[in-house]
């Protein structure tokens, strides 16, 4: 008998009839037929299942890194635009800062860096926007910048938690710095710690650079956007990693090979993971937001010692809460994919600002990241139609 899947498909709930009729029902001439054809059509559909998945997967992965470096060539072309048309000024305003800067290059170092750091987040979202707005139809509450559901005294204190949990190795890094030298760092940076903090200017340039609007549009990049966008196709806990080394490694002022820098790098990756954990548990950005800005106050080091006290008692009374979110967060953690993503994103972000042919590489990898969501769209419209028919017919 000629019998094939194609038929089971071609007419109407009236099959049932003609099939009970000719003997093809359970125990027919043409059961065994009619259950190789649906076999067949389950195994069609977990591969076109698992290939999906690896396609969004790599869409993913290819979006995020190619939005890191196409972010700085639509800023540099914006930058160029707005300095032929003397809106913004040329100079660096890392170069301002000297042991001795003024306080009136201290103003204008601030005023800079505040232009400089909404010129470059703005550029990144002009891309991200649009494009998750495309394919998926994200809005705000998708960025985190929602309370989710829960009060605000619930977010402030998971944000206290997580400073309490994470940052104490930052704060072991700087108080045994401040003690022993664990080496050289970039020249702004020290100049930053040598000028003198007794004065509003001081704070106010501290406030762009560090403790108040960084925090802010780092949170909402890394976290907001990276994160989330990983999380949606690779799981959370390959997420958490793979962000956590992308904005560990992407702080380029402790690229530097001396023990201060290797220090501080373990202790921001420490910091990060525990931002990104916070954040996959409240789907907002408030916590991470308050945590990441705790750690940016700058300190003496006698604060610093009373703030590690503090920070003692504080995790004593936390760690078995902390322990209990990390496991619900990593509960179904796929390893090998948290492996993937943390050495696909630490290799392209140190390599990003290094090799000049990058930027057009990224511009490729984020088209590559739409064609494939332009695809995924076609093919996951086309088959849920398709299976919706079978179900009706089946």
């Amino acid at each position: 008998m000629g019998f094939h899947c194609r038929h089971i498909f071609s007419s109407s709930s009236v099959l049932w009839w003609i099939k009970a009729a000719a003997g093809l029902g359970p125990g027919g001439v043409g059961s065994t037929a009619y259950a190789k054809c649906s076999r067949s059509i389950a195994t069609s559909s977990i591969l076109a299942t698992v290939n999906t998945q690896t396609r969004r997967r790599a869409a993913a992965l290819l979006e995020v890194l190619g939005v890191y470096l196409a972010g700085t060539v639509l800023e540099n072309k914006i930058e160029q635009l707005l300095v032929h048309w003397r809106l913004i000024s040329t100079t660096n305003p890392f170069d301002l800062m000297t042991d001795h800067a003024t306080n009136a290059e201290l103003l204008v170092a601030s005023r800079q860096l505040l232009l400089a750091l909404i010129l470059m987040y703005s550029s990144y979202f002009l891309l991200i926007l649009p494009i998750n707005w495309w394919y998926r139809r994200r809005g705000r509450a998708a960025y985190g910048l929602t309370r989710a559901g829960r009060s605000w005294k619930a977010l402030i204190l998971a944000g206290l938690a997580t400073a309490v949990l994470t940052q104490w190795p930052v704060l072991i890094h700087t108080l045994v710095d401040a003690i022993h030298p664990l080496g050289a760092m970039a020249p702004w940076r020290q100049a930053f710690f040598n000028m003198s903090w007794r004065r509003w200017q001081f704070w106010l340039l501290a406030g762009v650079m560090s403790y108040a609007v960084v925090p802010v549009v780092e949170e909402l990049i890394f976290r907001g956007y990276y994160q989330r966008r990983l999380a949606e196709d690779w799981g959370d806990g390959p997420a958490i990693i793979g962000t956590a080394c992308f904005f560990t490694f992407a702080h380029t002022q402790y690229l530097i090979a001396n023990a201060y820098n290797i220090s501080m790098i373990a202790s921001l990756l420490c910091l990060a993971l525990g931002l990104g954990v916070v954040f996959a548990w409240t789907r907002s950005l408030i916590p991470s937001m308050i945590a990441h800005a705790i750690i940016n106050v700058p300190m003496t080091p006698l604060w610093q010692g009373a703030l590690l006290v503090v920070f003692a008692i504080g995790g004593f009374f936390a760690w078995r809460g902390g322990l209990a979110v990390v496991r619900q967060v990593f509960a179904k953690t796929n390893v090998a994919a948290c492996a993937a993503l943390a050495v696909a994103q630490t290799l392209y972000v140190i390599e990003a600002h290094r090799i000049n042919a990058m930027t057009q590489v990224a511009i490729g990898m984020l088209a590559v990241a739409l064609g494939l969501e332009g695809s995924i769209a076609e093919r996951t419209g086309a088959s849920g139609c398709f299976n919706i028919a079978c179900n009706r017919v089946i």
